[in-house]
């Protein structure tokens, strides 16, 4: 994983930061009826991209850097010309699927409404599998900025249109609605304004991806016939699928359990109004924020993982068992502010995200504020042993913990919506520890988990105190973003500050985390040696 390939990385983040944003704004436009329409038609999207295009950038783009190295400029063409055929015949056959089978499985979950937006969104699936080929074609050229740039592109223009379409086709539904006397149809054609807009940005990033392609001076292109072909289109297809299909599936048991909670959870749930309530403010307010903050972790920590990999190339390896434990350690450090932040401030933050259902929210935030952490870290150790290629391990780790998932959500779901929190949290905790304990045992490692953990909780909670004490003097007089805004300056300081003088980062750490020059310019200001 080089610099350019980190970039690539956070940018994708960035763009997962961005998209969760439109949403949490495009639910509040559709209301709690939209957002659940529209977590149906997300996650049956999603768990179909995994099957159709999960992964493939990645393994084309490391499939032909592999061929273009050895010279092999025939088979890396015939490689690019049989994945987009594959992927031409997978897009049209998963959109028709998608469009074909809505109804039914919106049935399934019981909420027919959402059916009609599946199949406005099903085009995306075409799309997306295009532009995956594309992707996976620039990132074999040794050009990460096309795909960076299309995944920032994509979530501005699903904010932007989502706004519009879904403004107009929510009033359009109004009208509709007051004629027919349903309810409910403002909220349809509302998400189906969103699933509109991201069909169309889809098909912008397609253009966009084209049009770089056509006009760029790219080396694949000039050495179109040099040397010869060994590789038959069945062998370019069967090295793809080969090379793709563990992450895409552990990409799919990461998407499965949303499925599963909002299953179980309309099964059990008798009243239909407590059902629409619970879980849209589950979705649009306390797994948007929680997924926001999780990438944005993961975004921060993303360079450490480049510098284990580029140490075990130059086999540094002591270097490289720094690097893996400067790694958890900031991960740890930031996961465990912003846990003890979103548990002290839950009343702001619930109030920020769902004003109108803020009591609701309040102890989804307090109570599964933990999910951050164990998310930030399994992402941490999914990411550096699928870089060191123990995908398998990866796999089964996520299949334990979507059973585990599972069986907490069929004990406990009559207990609210509150069990799908806990059960989230429970999987997320045994997937961090097992992942963790694979991670170590590849490193060779003993993390010491005493100062890694007790100085950043001491320090946190001190943190959380001053937040408590920010709150009672200034919230009644400012309005609650700027309360949220003060309180998380003057914690961090003072989190950081703590962390700085109890010298909690080692000197060889430094040189291995994200922001540890900063942190050794700050010691050395003041004087900590």
């Amino acid at each position: 994983m080089n610099r350019a390939e980190v970039r690539r990385r956070q940018a994708g983040e960035l763009s997962d930061i961005l998209t969760l944003a439109a949403m949490l704004i495009l639910g509040r436009q559709t209301g709690n009826n939209g957002i659940v329409y529209m977590t149906v038609a997300a996650v049956a999207y999603g768990l179909l991209l995994t099957v159709v295009c999960g992964n493939l950038p990645d393994t084309l783009g490391r499939l032909l850097r592999g061929r273009k190295n050895k010279g092999q400029y025939r088979n890396a063409e015939r490689m690019r010309r049989s994945a987009m055929i594959q992927q031409l015949i997978l897009g049209i056959a998963g959109s028709g699927a998608l469009c074909i089978f809505s109804g039914s499985i919106a049935g399934m979950f019981g909420i027919p409404y959402s059916g009609f937006i599946m199949a406005v969104l099903s085009p995306a699936v075409f799309l997306r599998s295009v532009t995956s080929v594309f992707m996976g074609y620039f990132q074999g050229e040794g050009s990460e900025l096309p795909t960076a740039a299309a995944g920032i592109l994509r979530a501005v223009f699903i904010f932007g249109f989502g706004i519009l379409f879904s403004g107009l086709l929510r009033n359009y539904g109004e009208k509709v609605g007051s004629l027919l006397r349903e309810d409910n149809f403002a909220a349809m054609y509302g998400g189906m304004g969103v699933a509109l807009a991201v069909s169309l940005a889809e098909l912008l990033v397609v253009i966009f991806l084209a049009l770089i392609y056509k006009i760029g001076d790219w080396p694949g292109k000039k050495a179109r016939q040099e040397g010869y072909a060994t590789e038959t289109s069945f062998d370019c297809v069967r090295y793809l699928w080969a090379g793709r299909w563990q992450q895409a599936a552990t990409a799919f048991l990461e998407i499965l359990p949303l499925g599963l909670g909002l299953f179980f959870f309309a099964l059990k749930t008798e009243d239909e109004a407590a059902f629409v309530s619970g879980y849209g403010v589950y979705a649009g307010g306390y797994l948007v924020f929680c997924g926001a903050a999780v990438s944005l972790i993961s975004m921060l920590v993303l360079p450490a993982v480049s510098k284990i990999f580029s140490s075990l190339r130059k086999s540094e390896h002591r270097f490289a068992r720094t690097a893996f434990e400067g790694g958890m350690h900031i991960c740890l450090v930031h996961s465990i502010f912003t846990v003890v932040f979103v548990a002290v401030m839950g009343e702001q933050i619930g109030e920020l995200l769902c004003p109108e259902n803020a009591e609701a929210v309040l102890p989804m935030l307090r109570g599964g504020s933990c999910v951050i952490a164990f998310a930030a870290l399994s992402c941490y150790f999914t990411r550096f042993l699928q870089t060191a290629g123990k995908r398998y391990p990866v796999l089964l780790a996520a299949c334990i913990a979507d059973l585990l998932f599972l069986a907490i959500i069929m004990a406990t779901c009559k207990a609210g919506i509150l069990s799908l929190v806990y059960s989230g949290m429970a999987g997320t905790f045994v997937l961090c520890v097992m992942l963790g304990v694979l991670a170590c045992a590849q490193m060779r490692v003993r993390f010491n988990w005493l100062d890694a953990l007790a100085v950043p909780a001491g320090a946190s909670a001190a943190a959380g105190l001053l937040c408590m004490l920010t709150v009672r003097l200034i919230a009644p007089h400012v309005h609650i973003l700027v309360t949220l805004l003060v309180a998380f300056v003057l914690a961090e300081a003072v989190y950081w500050g703590a962390l700085i003088l109890l010298r909690n980062f080692k000197d060889p750490e430094l040189d291995a985390i994200p922001g540890g020059r900063l942190i050794s310019g700050l010691k050395q200001m003041l004087h900590i040696y």
